[in-house]
């Protein structure tokens, strides 16, 4: 009888789980639907009866117009965005593996593997703030405007070391000493071994660098001056401020009135642009992200 009661409330706590779920879900993805609605809408009805869940005679003018006027600064920033966000997340994750897997050897091995987790651990807590930061970064890195300045100081963030350490603690001690019984060298034991097995929590540590670098706004805000390394992120910043300076073009305003120049759909627009990509990417990595966190989060 205990067990049928208990039961019938694990059931009734997982309806209401998924019920609270569900709800939750709904509230994340009303926001993206409005930014999409809003992008299909004609401007003028937006001006006239303010923004709606679901577009009122959908239209791709604002697309058009967009692509028309602004088509090479968009494309231009999106390929510049694509290639930071590739180039970024490759360099992040391999200094964030190299440093995961050194910090896990034992001292016989590498004698520093306590001081460099003591480290990592101690920027989690002190920082030098962001001046420092800034002059260190334009003053002596030579980081400003330039390609380099839009990754090369997210290097390593502690919290994916933490997480992929965590996997690397996973790799069974046998199969290490197995390969080294077999003559294999440590670079073989990290490449064939450790790496292989750990692809879960590199996976997801990959997935948190792509999401970084292709959201990344601070960095060309704080480091890019030059409009040539305007990346989706700033595009869209610069047009949440100043749409119409944006948008405005002295032809254009002779022949098409103010009122039908789309500068609140326009915004909407490029956002979509930013959160399509991301939107299709995801579904991909959920598998590894899901594993790679519960793996991570059992020594980390």
């Amino acid at each position: 009888m205990n067990k049928k009661r208990k039961r019938h409330k694990l059931r009734k706590d997982s309806r209401s789980c998924y019920v609270v779920m569900a709800l939750l879900s709904i509230l994340c993805i009303l926001p993206l639907v409005l930014v999409l609605s809003t992008s299909l809408t004609d401007e003028v009805y937006i001006k006239q009866h303010g923004y709606a869940l679901f577009p009122v005679e959908p239209s791709l003018s604002t697309y058009a117009f967009l692509l028309n006027n602004k088509g090479r600064m968009l494309i231009k920033a999106f390929g510049l965005t694509l290639l930071v966000t590739i180039i970024g997340t490759l360099y992040s994750v391999t200094i964030t593996t190299c440093y995961a897997y050194a910090v896990t050897q034992d001292k016989s091995v590498f004698r520093f593997a306590r001081p460099l987790s003591f480290f990592a651990w101690f920027t989690t807590i002190f920082s030098g703030g962001v001046l420092p930061w800034y002059i260190l970064c334009t003053q002596y890195y030579g980081l400003k405007n330039n390609i380099f300045a839009l990754f090369v100081p997210y290097g390593m963030t502690v919290m994916h070391m933490f997480i992929l350490r965590g996997n690397f603690r996973e790799v069974p001690a046998e199969l290490i000493e197995a390969a080294k019984l077999d003559g294999a060298s440590h670079a073989q034991i990290f490449t064939k071994v450790s790496i292989p097995l750990a692809r879960a929590g590199i996976t997801t540590i990959s997935l948190f660098s792509v999401l970084r670098y292709w959201n990344d706004f601070y960095l060309p805000k704080w480091l890019i001056t030059d409009s040539d390394y305007t990346t989706m992120q700033k595009l869209l910043y610069d047009m949440l401020t100043s749409t119409m300076e944006l948008l405005k073009d002295a032809s254009l305003m002779s022949s098409i009135s103010a009122e039908a120049i789309p500068t609140e759909t326009a915004k909407m627009a490029v956002a979509v642009m930013v959160i399509v990509p991301v939107v299709l990417m995801y579904p991909f990595g959920l598998k590894y992200f899901v594993k790679g966190i519960n793996l991570g989060g059992v020594k980390g």
